[in-house]
């Protein structure tokens, strides 16, 4: 009889994969201007002012308070970036900060050998452990070169934060739809969130958004265990996570608190005495919130978006080892953007339908919905047909979901059009990650979808592996497609197919014949909706590091990954 998985290894492999994975693909990319903010944000904070009186790098639009400027953006990563930029530092002074890096990447690779081999029980582990590190580690010293930290260090901080809070977001979606779908299941929509959504390229960014993917999921996953466990405490911790996201991203926060009291107060019909200590646990979540906009702006309620954008000649003193982004897109570079298919026009899009039609499923210029973006995610459509036909009883999970949905879109209407009409150059909603990870919980909501993927697992990772590998051949040999043109098509037909079979073999599932021959068609369908999904992260990924910033400012962590990119540069241009 074999011995069980100890409890902590699934969730530890699913960490450090996703640790590994981030890291692998991380850099010193500078996504202007926000990131130039954030940057300039965290150099004036450790240097002890939340004003930004010196810049670190020179891009990006300041509000105007008084006589001073600041970033906009929460100072929540931030201070959780403090650890890691002053552990680099002490590395750095010891033996290298990206050294240190490399070495906990290569760790990472050998403890993930280790823990497949123990899962699998396979003998000798740690051997195979140790020759893992040993050849991840020397391949990336031959072709080592170190990026300096006292000019990069403050964005290798903050990035190598977000891998990490990116990484426990993975580990914690693993754990929420362990307790729903099973182990199977989880570890397919971990996979699925790194590989197949945008939520991967943002854990790589100096963006908030991991941050409150982080806070809002784990609140979820809190607010769960409390319905399993009637423990108190941790429908306190689902508070406070909410708390603190108000302080990250406001209005995430906000429909964030709103869900959880609305489902709390109103679907279990709480007591006046549990409300009022909800309230007061909520406002002293959010005291950072209140300190620092006072810190700020001597208000604390202040809303930063509300301050006006700085247009004062304010004087900004040049930091030690200014990144200077001198270069702009040149000509062969937005040439291969045109002939990959990027293109943007103003076209004001403003009813309700247009939102929701390019929000989920339709195409403007070359911001796509987030059913073209993540494929699979389209099964989610079933859940709804499902519920409505009262074939699923919903669960308090649902409700909270729901709820959590409507009050997000109606909130974001102004943000979703902004997305809509003013996003050049960009193909995913930022603002909306949090979707992705909805979506694909309501899809395997589903019974008979769960059942299909937890038994074919293999064949959907094999067929997907196959269609990716073919993909990538094709737009290697035929370079450079109309990238865009062709996703988008392929994209479609991948996405209304997989619904269009699925329908069917819902409606027939009593018919096990047909419903059987239909089966090897949706696990088709799934594993290449999947691998669209892939396709497109690794083509946008290309994209920004080819064009979005010249490779001479864009030096990859991992060394390997960086010769990749040099020759990709150079066979490119």
């Amino acid at each position: 009889m074999k011995a069980e998985t100890e409890p902590y290894q699934v969730p530890l492999l699913i960490f450090l994969s996703s640790f590994f994975i981030f890291l692998t693909f991380s850099g010193t990319r500078v996504f202007i201007s926000d990131e130039g903010v954030i940057l300039d944000q965290f150099y004036n904070f450790i240097n002890g002012s939340l004003a930004v009186n010196i810049s670190k790098i020179s891009v990006g639009v300041m509000i105007s308070i008084g006589d001073n400027i600041y970033g906009k953006f929460s100072y929540s990563l931030l201070v959780l970036s403090l650890p890691a930029y002053y552990i680099l530092k002490a590395m750095d002074l010891i033996y290298g900060a990206h050294l240190f890096i490399l070495q906990l990447w290569a760790l990472s690779g050998g403890f993930i050998v280790y823990l497949i081999a123990k899962i699998r029980k396979f003998k000798h582990a740690e051997p195979g452990a140790i020759a893992s590190y040993l050849i991840l580690i020397s391949i990336n010293l031959y072709l080592f070169r170190p990026i300096y930290f006292p000019k990069w260090g403050e964005l290798l901080s903050i990035e190598f934060t977000n891998i990490l809070i990116s990484s426990f977001l993975i580990m914690v979606v693993y754990l929420l739809f362990k307790d729903f779908f099973g182990n199977k299941i989880a570890i397919f929509a971990s996979l699925l969130i790194i590989f197949a959504t945008p939520v991967s390229f943002y854990a790589i960014t100096l963006k908030h958004h991991s941050l409150t993917l982080l806070l809002t999921v784990l609140s979820f996953y809190f607010f769960h265990k409390y319905q399993e466990k009637k423990d108190t405490k941790l429908i306190y911790f689902a508070y406070i996570l909410g708390g603190l996201c108000f302080w990250t991203r406001i209005l995430d926060g906000a429909v964030l608190l709103a869900s959880l009291l609305i489902t709390d107060i109103i679907i279990l019909r709480r007591k006046i005495r549990y409300i009022a200590i909800i309230l007061i646990i909520i406002l002293i979540s959010m005291l950072p919130f209140f300190i620092f906009n006072y810190m700020i702006s001597g208000d604390p309620v202040a809303i930063m978006d509300s301050y006006p954008m700085s247009n004062k000649p304010l004087v900004v003193l040049k930091g030690d080892n200014f990144i200077a982004l001198g270069e702009s897109l040149d000509a062969q570079q937005f040439d291969l953007l045109v002939r990959l298919g990027y293109g943007w026009n103003e076209t004001k899009k403003i009813e309700w339908f247009d939102i929701f039609g390019y929000m989920f499923f339709f195409r403007l210029v070359n911001t796509f919905g987030i059913f073209l973006v993540s494929p699979f995610l389209i099964i989610s459509l079933a859940f709804g047909l499902a519920a409505v036909r009262r074939k699923i009883t919903l669960n308090l999970m649902d409700k909270l979901l729901i709820i959590y949905v409507i009050l997000f879109i109606v909130s974001s209407k102004n943000y979703l059009l902004s997305i809509i009409i003013d996003t050049p150059l960009a193909n995913e909603y930022r603002y909306l990650l949090i979707l992705y990870i909805v979506l694909l919980y309501f899809g395997l909501r589903i019974s008979r979808i769960k059942i299909m993927i937890e038994n074919n697992l293999r064949q959907i990772a094999l067929l997907y592996g196959l269609i990716l590998l073919a993909a990538l051949i094709y737009f290697i040999r035929a370079f450079p497609p109309p990238f865009l043109e062709i996703y988008y098509t392929a994209a479609m037909i991948s996405s209304i197919s997989l619904i269009i079979v699925l329908s069917l073999v819902l409606s027939i599932q009593n018919k096990r014949p047909a419903a059987a021959s239909l089966d090897k068609f949706v696990i088709f369908f799934i594993a290449l909706s999947i691998a669209m999904g892939s396709i497109f992260l690794l083509f946008y990924y290309w994209v920004k590091s080819m064009t979005y910033v010249s490779p001479s400012q864009n030096f990859a962590v991992i060394p390997f990954m960086q010769t990749i990119l040099e020759w990709m540069y150079r066979m490119t241009f």
